[in-house]
């Protein structure tokens, strides 16, 4: 078995509270074993994200807080070339849901949801690639 480094990790309440829910719900042996399985899923969005070359048709879903839209429109308005569809909805919980069509270069795909994922007011982003 390799050995494991012991760091330190500041979280937020929030953060605390997610955290402790995950390693209970999924029945996991403790906060390290909830971290490792949060890092195994960023790994997996990562080499998916990676496998994105060429010409890309898909979906891309978010959940953003409703408080300033300003960035996320900016991001949308900057990438018009690649977005066939927008469907926006507000939530009962003061956030936004949007889907997204897209078509076009995987790197401006990449482009936009680096854009999205710089806006604190993100939630959830996920890209369906067809």
């Amino acid at each position: 078995m390799r050995k494991m480094a012991v760091i330190s990790v500041s979280l937020n309440e929030k953060n605390l509270e997610v955290l402790d829910k995950m390693e209970k719900e999924l029945g996991l042996a403790g906060r390290s074993e909830a971290i490792r399985a949060c890092l195994r899923a960023a790994e997996a969005e990562l080499k998916e994200r990676a496998s994105l070359t060429g010409e890309v048709e898909g979906v891309l879903i978010t959940v953003h807080r409703k408080r300033d839209e300003q960035n996320f429109e900016e991001s949308v308005h900057h990438h018009t070339d690649i977005i066939s569809t927008q469907l926006h909805s507000h939530l009962k919980n003061g956030k936004c849901l949007d889907v997204i069509l897209i078509k076009g270069d995987a790197e401006s795909v990449k482009s936009l949801m680096d854009d999205f994922h710089k806006d604190k007011d993100l939630e959830y982003l996920k890209f369906i690639q067809s």
